[in-house]
């Protein structure tokens, strides 16, 4: 990626994540995190190789304090990555990610039903794994256990 072009998207990055989540990043931190690239599911993942994969990454790695960042609810931040990967860039295995910080609260208001909705998404997009989730979810909103 071009300089201006990642400074763009370094800007778009940063408001959408301030105002969404109001975290807020410096213009360094936002370049090294969308500079980055993660070994996930097997492979070497960057923001131009694979963006969807990239923002479960980036939200992994945030989740579990794997990047240095100070932010006043890391869970949040990690949230709104799934959610773009799964919302905006349609990846089962972000959907399955935020299926998930709905089913247990993490970042989020907890709402099991939003969760199967999800689960059942990323299902129908072939993540094996989220056809279990889903039906452990909709036993949970539906039956109570």
């Amino acid at each position: 990626m071009d300089p201006e072009a990642r400074r763009r998207a370094c800007v778009a990055f940063r408001d959408k994540l301030g105002r969404d989540t109001g975290a807020t990043l410096t213009a360094a931190a936002c370049a090294g995190l969308l500079g980055s690239t993660f070994q996930c599911q097997g492979e070497a993942v960057s923001l131009q190789s694979n963006p969807g994969l990239f923002y479960v990454c980036l939200g992994e790695a945030i989740a579990d304090q794997r990047i240095a960042l100070v932010l006043p609810d890391r869970l949040q931040v990690a949230w709104w990555c799934y959610r773009e990967a799964a919302e905006v860039l349609k990846h089962p295995v972000g959907m399955r990610r935020l299926a998930w910080c709905l089913m247990f609260g993490l970042g989020v208001t907890k709402d099991p039903t939003q969760a199967a909705v999800w689960y059942q998404k990323a299902a129908d997009l072939g993540d094996a794994p989220s056809k279990g989730c889903f039906a452990r979810a909709w036993i949970k909103t539906f039956w109570g256990y």
